[in-house]
């Protein structure tokens, strides 16, 4: 079974929500980032993402260098626990539009992040193992399969009819 652990990346670069909205675009752009986690006391506070940026900083003509994150960063955001199952985040992202989903331990401290590229890319891997163990037999796969209860596994256990 597949968690959102697997596929999180977990080297996390934040902001704090004092720092101005310049800071923090510049330590994204650095990173080559479209989201930053607001950390507040080692706790998730917000997510600051391109959108905010574009929707609440540019379009609303406020100057990022006196703006600070916290006025217009995405407060108290939805997250993912290291132990959620990767069909839950995969809905997360898809019902939400989201392309970036914060992911916090058992105590709720941020311990990674997902994005959607990320989440794809995975699933793109995934996939190929699938398809790969598939290839090469003439059964078929029974119609109630579930390719989320196969992830992580390269496709060993496929349900045939």
């Amino acid at each position: 079974m597949a968690l959102v652990k697997k596929v999180m990346k977990t080297s996390l670069v934040t902001a704090t929500s004092q720092e101005t909205v310049t800071t923090v675009c510049q330590r994204m752009k650095a990173s080559h980032l479209g989201a930053i986690l607001v950390i507040d006391e080692n706790k998730l506070s917000g997510i600051f993402t391109e959108r905010d940026l574009l929707n609440r900083v540019v379009a609303e003509g406020k100057d990022s260098s006196t703006t600070l994150v916290k006025d217009v960063a995405t407060p108290n955001p939805i997250v993912a626990k290291d132990d959620t199952h990767i069909k839950e985040c995969a809905k997360i992202l898809r019902d939400q539009g989201f392309r970036h989903l914060p992911v916090v331990d058992q105590d709720g401290n941020p311990v990674g992040i997902v994005s959607s590229r990320d989440f794809f890319q995975y699933m793109a891997n995934e996939l190929e193992q699938v398809i790969d163990r598939m290839r090469g037999t003439d059964e078929k796969v029974d119609e109630s399969f579930d390719i989320y209860e196969y992830l992580g596994a390269g496709g060993c256990g496929l349900p045939r009819m």
